[in-house]
């Protein structure tokens, strides 16, 4: 490993919403990816703990959750509690990060594709750096290393190095995105912006999926943010749009 590839570190920190199915679609219509991108995850990191803490401090539930879960999931909170910390991140850090979503519309899916969720996981993540990161990101380089850091809900047994093996064969040679590829596997519990993309990830499919009113100022306020600003729509008719 090159100096140069050490000293130019972009880490992807991933999480989802909603679920790859064929199953109940009226009500599982759509599955989100969100990746949080940062060359200085250490301040987005602090950023995003000082609200939590202050959220803790207001709000005895919050201390419950984290007391039984260890985590506060997005899930389990509204758009306007995370409109605060989406603010505090935003205000002190946005230069410092970008917002990667994938969007999945389960109309277009085929029994192939559902049939096992962590390769379709995988193949969409390849096709987003592939293709979008590489055309849009301002964090595109062509050297260094990227890092992703993964929810451990992603992986199937035995399939820890495929992810990785795949996009260091595929991004790293010719026309290269970077130099290397590391893939961590966690417990979102163990990691703090992992627990970010989650929140990120539930605001996007509460807007898109669920239509959900509040989330019209939450995910608006990721949009300067956002890759291309715009998300990367997974589906055959490129239809699908942000309840704004």
């Amino acid at each position: 490993m090159t100096e140069k590839t050490l000293q130019n570190t972009l880490y992807v920190y991933i999480d989802e919403s909603g679920s790859i199915t064929k199953t109940n679609i009226s009500n599982n219509r759509y599955f989100v990816i969100a990746m949080v991108f940062t060359d200085d995850p250490v301040t987005i990191r602090r950023l995003f703990k000082k609200k939590i803490s202050k959220m803790m401090k207001k709000n005895d539930k919050y201390k419950d959750m984290i007391r039984m879960k260890k985590e506060i999931k997005g899930s389990d909170i509204s758009e306007t509690t995370k409109k605060e910390v989406y603010k505090h991140i935003l205000e002190h850090g946005a230069e410092k990060l970008e917002l990667g979503l994938i969007v999945l519309d389960n109309e277009y899916t085929t029994d192939k594709f559902i049939e096992n969720h962590a390769r379709s996981f995988n193949y969409m993540i390849q096709t987003y750096l592939d293709s979008y990161f590489r055309n849009h990101s301002k964090f595109m380089k062509g050297y260094g290393k990227i890092e992703l850091i993964i929810d451990e809900q992603n992986i199937a047994t035995g399939a820890e190095y495929e992810l990785c093996g795949y996009l260091n064969q595929q991004l790293t040679l010719k026309n290269p995105i970077c130099d290397l590829f590391e893939v961590t596997y966690t417990d979102s519990k163990n990691e703090k912006l992992v627990q970010l993309s989650d929140f990120v990830a539930n605001s996007f499919y509460r807007n898109i999926e669920k239509r959900n009113q509040e989330s019209k100022e939450t995910i608006g306020m990721w949009l300067n943010t956002l890759c291309n600003r715009d998300i990367f729509d997974f589906s055959e008719s490129r239809d699908i749009a942000l309840n704004l």
